[in-house]
């Protein structure tokens, strides 16, 4: 364990990341007029956020390292839960600095939802 891991760590909240989390979720949510699903889709109800701007089910991810690798397991989740519900699937990944402090966030989506787009 690295010293600045050891340093930052929580034994009873968890990783900064970890903390994170949770709090992403709700800021989601709340920026898209979302609601968030109970126990972040680990009931019958998937995806951490559902009918975000009345459209997008959302996977919310976030991570300090630099980089973050989607499998085709995370999208066929999020699509299972979106698709039949009349919504968009989107993945959305944040960076931040390893404190737990919002750095960058990015959207994955298959083309589709692109392809759905009307400017």
């Amino acid at each position: 364990m690295s010293r600045e891991h050891f340093m930052n760590r929580d034994k009873k909240k968890g990783h900064p990341s970890y903390r994170r989390s949770k709090k992403q979720e709700k800021e989601l949510a709340l920026r898209g007029n979302g609601k968030l699903v109970p126990g972040s889709g680990s009931g019958s109800d998937k995806g951490d956020i559902k009918g975000y701007n009345g459209v997008l089910r959302i996977e919310a991810k976030t991570t300090q390292n630099k980089s973050f690798s989607v499998t085709r397991d995370m999208v066929k989740k999020i699509e299972e839960a979106a698709l039949p519900n009349g919504e968009l699937p989107a993945l959305i990944i944040e960076f931040n600095d390893g404190m737990g402090n919002p750095e960058l966030e990015v959207a994955v989506v298959p083309t589709y939802v692109l392809d759905s787009i009307k400017l």
